[in-house]
């Protein structure tokens, strides 16, 4: 897969017809950070749980106050798949493709899921290392995306 503009920072892996996230209440918070090109994970205040999806109350504590920490933007592959049929037409010209469960560090066992891009769909593994890489949807849109470390336009990575 090739790297979009901008050495793999802002830039663009998928189509614009790809459908959007939809926010609520409870992931406004996550996506305000994503624009700013800050990775976060919901904590909870009372006994430190992280959670993601946001939501609005801790499951192991039921309390409902949280607060947004911030991580340092690495990881590990947990699990993924690879897409090799386009779902929309638009997305012929980019499978194959992954999807992937990523743990990032400081997340304390949460996962995100999101993309592998930056590289052969064939060279994803489990336990990869990986960093993000953003993709600036529009100007009130960023999604983090992630790439193996150590890839070339490392200078281009925000966390």
């Amino acid at each position: 897969m090739t790297t979009p503009g901008g050495g793999g920072q802002s830039g663009r892996w998928f189509p614009d017809e790809m459908p959007l996230p939809a926010a609520n209440a409870e992931t406004a918070g996550w996506w305000e950070a994503c624009l700013s090109h800050r990775l976060v994970v919901q904590r909870c205040r009372s006994c430190g749980a992280t959670r993601h999806p946001p939501g609005p109350l801790c499951p192991d504590c039921r309390c409902l106050e949280s607060e947004w920490a911030t991580l340092p933007g690495t990881g590990t592959v947990y699990s993924y798949t690879v897409v090799r049929q386009a779902f929309l037409p638009s997305l012929a010209d980019t499978v194959p493709y992954v999807v992937a469960a990523v743990e990032p560090d400081g997340a304390g066992g949460a996962r995100f899921v999101s993309n592998v891009v930056e590289c052969d769909p064939e060279e994803v593994c489990v336990g990869m290392p990986v960093e993000v890489v953003w993709e600036d949807m529009g100007p009130e849109l960023a999604v983090p995306r992630f790439r193996p470390r150590g890839t070339a336009g490392d200078e281009g990575a925000t966390a």
